[in-house]
């Protein structure tokens, strides 16, 4: 055999060595099972582990949550008229997860409203930015702005308009302290764990009293949008529950006639019922703009409010304090009558001056009132004659009936903070205490005619008035009659509450009725007040704001407070005019217009058959 031509002994496989094809193929092999698996892991990694995560960040990039607010529950008058109604408004509202570029979204979005552009980055940065819930930015949009958002809808991704309930008033500034408003709830109210953001909360007045029943049970959507944002189907849904309906005592027509009668003015007018402590209307004015607060109010604006030196924000009836004036005669008959001090036959000269103590105490008349009997003092508010029974009756008396009475305590209506006012009486001095000193005689006249440190509150009169009216019995203002929901009928009933009973005997109520009849319809201080066909029975009050001070007409405050019909009482109304001057001027023939007002039918009839 030729060796150069033969088998070569050095290409033999070596043991222990691979062909070099085979080890590539191995390498090949290798690499791909570990992609291989790699890939599975990860695979495993997305499906197992992270698969609840990304099954619901593709929901979010399809599943629009949309919540649905309940209407709020209405209020209605006692014979079903609404005092506030539900109306539907545009809501704007931003979804953080859906901003694109926040900043430009923003910045456009604050150019075409007129929002300022902070207040939309606060708002948006309340929340997490990856929220997909609808953060409100300003409810009440108008049709511009509804048009403006809708033109530039493909710039503005994640801002929506919706339509939600919205608080409606029969005008703006109706029965503004007494409905009271909503506004979203603030941060530290939704700390108390109560309420989420962007819900409406009742903050003062019988909307916050009642929150609880009016706040009905949200509902919501899930809505299945396509890449533009646009709605394609309603996956979920969940129907709101509205809040519960409420019956009040409050009398529409008579609230809007009481706050037609104090236009212009400032001051307070409360209508109560005698016979079971029902406010037919309650106001205060100058009231505040209550559809201001519904909305989102500018921050200046609500400034100026806060500052009016008129104070519209001050419910006047019960959380404002001022002396009585006259009407306080009221307690001195009925503790001079029933200690038996005074009688009816008992007479006082007044000259228009009663001298004591080295000082001369002066009557609202100049000339005087001449020879004075109980029911011609109080008919015509001689100060004289009350100077002298008052002394009489003596300073500890005094304050004992007045706060039979219910003066110097708390009604017990539920608007808010409520003022107990201050009934002085004298009380020993204290050793040691230069601030202290001993009740003096001065002190007792002052008393006497409702001056002095005497402080009361129109309601705690009212309520002193109703009590004239029905006998001696205090009863608490009642505000709200039931409380009704659809699927429960009544959840709540409010019977009425009695407070109190004045103890006088009847020809004591008697004199006393006796005698306000007569302030109004025998040339007393009230005439102003006087109808034809409804016999209106009131006294009067001027009350210094300084005590003893020469004030200048029209500095005084002005009160009037009445019942009618005089023989059976059903409705007590009290006036209260700030620097109004005197009460038979100013006070009275508001009293009127509202007694007009409630028995328009019987004084129409008297007036046609006159």
């Amino acid at each position: 055999m030729n060796p150069g031509r033969g088998f070569d002994p050095r290409l033999r496989p070596q043991p222990g060595r691979r062909d070099p094809g085979q080890r590539r193929i191995i390498a090949i092999v290798g690499v791909l099972t570990f992609g291989f698996l790699a890939i599975i892991g990860q695979l495993w990694y997305l499906q197992v582990l992270e698969g609840g995560r990304f099954l619901d960040a593709s929901d979010k990039n399809r599943i629009r949550i949309r919540p649905i607010a309940a209407p709020r529950g209405i209020l209605f008058d006692r014979n079903g008229v609404p005092l506030v109604d539900n109306r539907p408004a545009f809501t704007l509202s931003i979804i953080p997860r859906e901003l694109d570029n926040r900043d430009a979204v923003l910045g456009r979005l604050s150019t075409l409203l007129g929002l300022p552009y902070q207040e939309l980055v606060d708002a948006v940065g309340r929340v997490s930015a990856d929220s997909f819930l609808p953060v409100r930015i300003r409810r009440g949009l108008t049709m511009d702005d509804v048009a403006k958002v809708e033109e530039w809808k493909l710039e503005l991704p994640g801002v929506i308009v919706e339509v939600e309930p919205q608080r409606a008033y029969p005008t703006s500034r109706f029965a503004a302290h007494l409905l009271g408003y909503v506004r979203e709830a603030s941060e530290d109210q939704m700390k108390q764990g109560r309420y989420r953001r962007g819900e409406l909360v009742g903050q003062t007045g019988l909307e916050r009293l009642l929150d609880e029943f009016l706040r009905g049970r949200d509902g919501g959507e899930r809505i299945e949008v396509d890449a533009m944002g646009r709605p394609i189907r309603i996956v979920q849904q969940t129907e709101p529950h509205p809040g519960a309906q409420v019956v009040t005592t409050i009398d529409r027509r008579v609230q809007e006639a009481a706050e037609k009668a104090m236009e212009g003015k400032a001051g307070a007018v409360v209508v109560m019922d005698p016979r079971n402590g029902d406010v037919l209307a309650l106001v205060s004015t100058p009231a505040f703009p209550i559809d201001a607060f519904t909305g989102n109010i500018d921050r200046n604006a609500w400034v100026r409010l806060v500052q009016d030196p008129q104070h519209p924000l001050l419910n006047r009836a019960s959380q404002a304090m001022y002396p009585p004036g006259s009407i306080f005669k009221i307690i001195l008959m009925a503790a001079g009558l029933q200690e038996g001090v005074i009688t009816p036959v008992d007479r006082v000269h007044c000259p228009g001056h009663f001298e004591y103590g080295g000082r001369t105490w002066k009557d609202w008349k100049k000339e005087g009132h001449g020879s004075v009997d109980l029911r011609r003092g109080i008919a015509q508010s001689c100060d004289v004659y009350f100077y002298q029974q008052g002394l009489k009756i003596g300073g500890t008396n005094i304050a004992k009936y007045a706060k039979a009475f219910g003066l110097g305590a708390p009604t017990g209506i539920e608007l808010g903070t409520e003022k107990i006012g201050l009934i002085p009486e004298p009380k020993p001095r204290v050793k040691g205490d230069k601030k202290s000193r001993p009740w003096t005689g001065g002190d007792t006249l002052n008393v006497s005619i409702g001056q002095g440190a005497v402080l009361v509150t129109p309601m705690q009169i009212a309520r002193m008035m109703s009590a004239v009216a029905n006998g001696g019995v205090l009863w608490k203002p009642r505000l709200v009659q039931r409380i009704e929901r659809p699927e429960q009928g009544v959840v709540f009933r409010d019977p009425g509450h009695v407070n109190g009973h004045i103890e006088l005997s009847p020809v004591v109520w008697a004199l006393i009725r006796d005698g306000l009849w007569a302030v109004v319809n025998e040339w007393g201080t009230g005439g102003a007040a006087k109808i034809p066909g409804l016999d209106v029975a009131g006294k009067t009050g001027t009350a210094q704001i300084i005590a003893n001070s020469k004030s200048e007409r029209g500095e005084d405050h002005a009160w009037f407070a009445a019942f009618a019909p005089a023989r059976d009482p059903q409705v007590v109304v009290v006036v209260l005019v700030e620097r109004g001057g005197h009460g038979g001027e100013a006070a009275a023939p508001i009293a009127r217009k509202i007694f007009n007002a409630i028995f328009n039918e019987k004084v129409a009839m008297a007036g046609f058959r006159g």
